[in-house]
């Protein structure tokens, strides 16, 4: 739970929403919901890397309708993808 106290403090600082603020943007899927998750994640990972993203997912991910999972696991292997491609060159 500490972990938690961290992200929500931390989503606090960089967002101005805490994780139940988030949550009802989440639940309600849609390009909104996915924008916000991924600012989310970006916010987390500028501030501690993935000591606080992971916790997030954890807690986040499964709060999202299940179509805005499966475009944002698309879009973090897309990711993967190209990151994998520029180290190839």
């Amino acid at each position: 739970m500490l972990e938690m106290n961290a992200v929500d403090e931390e989503l606090r600082r960089g967002l101005g929403l805490s994780m139940k603020e988030v949550e009802p943007f989440l639940r309600a899927g849609g390009d909104a919901a996915e924008i916000k998750f991924m600012e989310c994640c970006r916010c987390l990972w500028r501030a501690n890397g993935a000591e606080l993203v992971e916790p997030f997912i954890d807690a986040a991910f499964n709060k999202l309708p299940e179509k805005s999972r499966c475009v944002l696991f698309q879009r973090m292997l897309t990711i993967v993808y190209v990151a994998q491609d520029g180290e190839r060159l």
